[in-house]
């Protein structure tokens, strides 16, 4: 992974004066930004005011050592990685290194090349530790570009994209760099509120306004009063409701459910849709008029295969988030596992990517990923050697292509029996349990199905 030292800062944690001078001094000159900490306990002191990208830490320090500051560490989840130093070398070191939470070791003395290896491995892109977007590949740059542009503003912003690839993700990048930072986030899904509740659930509702309305409450639009709202997959919402969701964004006010008081709106509204906008205009499944007030500023965000320097970055970031949420040893990635991440068409994007290393922390057997432990539907990883690392473009394509055309089946199987599965089932030639699992499985893929 490329990445500008002049951008990253590094916390060294090293008791020995001498060697923390000259191993700062070699690091500042390759552009680096470091600050020092005699021992562990000063290290989480520095860490309250110095956003540190990566700890370098010895492991025999006074009076807290490397291992107690890896402990500490590991309760929170925004920690930095860790990349530990000893002296001893040994195989035991190391393996209490890493299953304390360290992402890799170095043994002293060690060349500065092989340091500087180690970093470019475990140092996130800028800002990932604390929920910033990564982009290196120019379509996601260009796409962040846009967002950094429109996100100063108020103005109602569309996110479009394939499922998984980062919808919310953005629309959070979106609310904490604008003006209203400060307030509330708030998100519904459109797709996943049955249709009776979903209006109650927007607009709120007065007590008494439908049966098992106890007492009057508010809804989504009003609990972001000050904040930013997030529509997600606004394509999914009826038709009726569509009406009026346009007249509240027009008037920026509206009357609960129930009620005939009027209620200003302090919002700023944001969109998204993994559907084709024209066609589901065309059809008449969505609004037209509602269309264009939605997409006053549009972003579609790239998919995982048209951004593909952005996935080894990414699987880094996220296999570190995954062993902090599992709570399982932090694990790296073989030189094959790469590749094999690098070769997958990923047609669930980062969902999926997200999916297969959470998978691989639980199927590996050592603190090494192999390519089999992504376990890729479709990808012969297994067959991956070390003499012949890479998967034939044949195997590659017909996986793919198989995959995609049975998905297009069941989606336009779906189509022409009106959603029902049991009649899909039936133009499919296959048992409605079978498609049940079918549908399953594509959902854990990232592609949401109905």
């Amino acid at each position: 992974m490329k990445i500008d030292p002049a951008r990253y800062r590094i916390l060294l944690v090293e008791d020995d004066p001498d060697f923390a001078e000259a191993l700062q001094e070699a690091l500042e000159d390759r552009g680096y930004q470091v600050q020092h900490a005699p021992d562990g306990e000063a290290a989480l002191t520095q860490l309250q005011h110095y956003a540190a990208d990566l700890i370098l830490s010895d492991v025999q320090m006074q009076p807290m050592d490397g291992y107690a500051l890896l402990a500490t560490l590991r309760e929170r989840r925004d920690a930095p990685p860790v990349l530990m130093m000893t002296a001893w070398g040994t195989i035991e070191e190391a393996v209490r290194a890493l299953q304390g939470g360290a992402v890799d070791y170095l043994v002293k003395p060690f060349e500065m090349n092989d340091l500087e290896q180690k970093l470019r491995k475990h140092l996130a892109p800028l800002g990932s530790w604390n929920g910033e977007m990564i982009a290196e590949a120019a379509r996601m740059r260009q796409c962040l570009e846009r967002a950094d542009k429109v996100a100063r503003s108020d103005a109602t912003v569309l996110l479009t994209g394939e499922s998984g690839v980062g919808k919310e993700v953005l629309a959070r990048y979106l609310h904490r760099h604008s003006p209203r930072a400060k307030g509330p986030f708030v998100a519904v899904n459109c797709a996943a509120i049955p249709e009776t509740l979903l209006e109650a659930t927007l607009f709120g509702h007065e007590k008494g306004a439908f049966t098992g309305a106890t007492q009057a409450s508010p809804g989504k639009f009003e609990q972001a009063q000050g904040g930013t709202l997030l529509l997600d997959e606004v394509t999914e919402m009826p038709l009726p409701l569509q009406a009026k969701l346009l007249r509240v964004l027009q008037e920026r006010e509206l009357e609960r459910v129930g009620g005939q008081r009027t209620i200003a709106l302090d919002i700023r509204v944001l969109a998204t849709s993994n559907r084709d906008l024209d066609e589901a205009v065309k059809s008449g499944q969505f609004r037209a008029d509602l269309f264009y007030r939605l997409q006053v500023f549009p972003i579609q965000i790239p998919a995982l295969r048209e951004r593909r320097e952005d996935i080894l970055p990414l699987a880094h970031f996220l296999l570190r988030e995954a062993a902090n949420t599992l709570a399982v040893r932090h694990s790296t990635l073989s030189a094959q596992a790469e590749q094999a991440l690098c070769s997958y068409p990923w047609p669930g994007n980062v969902r999926e990517l997200q999916n297969a290393l959470q998978r691989a922390l639980i199927l590996a057997d050592g603190d090494e990923i192999q390519a089999q432990d992504l376990d890729l539907p479709g990808f012969a990883a297994e067959r991956m050697t070390r003499e012949d690392p890479r998967p034939s473009a044949q195997e590659l394509a017909l996986g793919a292509q198989k995959e995609q055309y049975e998905r297009e089946l069941i989606v336009d199987a779906l189509a022409k029996s009106g959603g029902s599965r049991a009649a899909a089932a039936e133009l499919l030639g296959i048992s409605a349990r079978t498609l049940r699992h079918k549908l399953q499985r594509l959902r854990e893929l990232g592609f949401d199905l109905r």
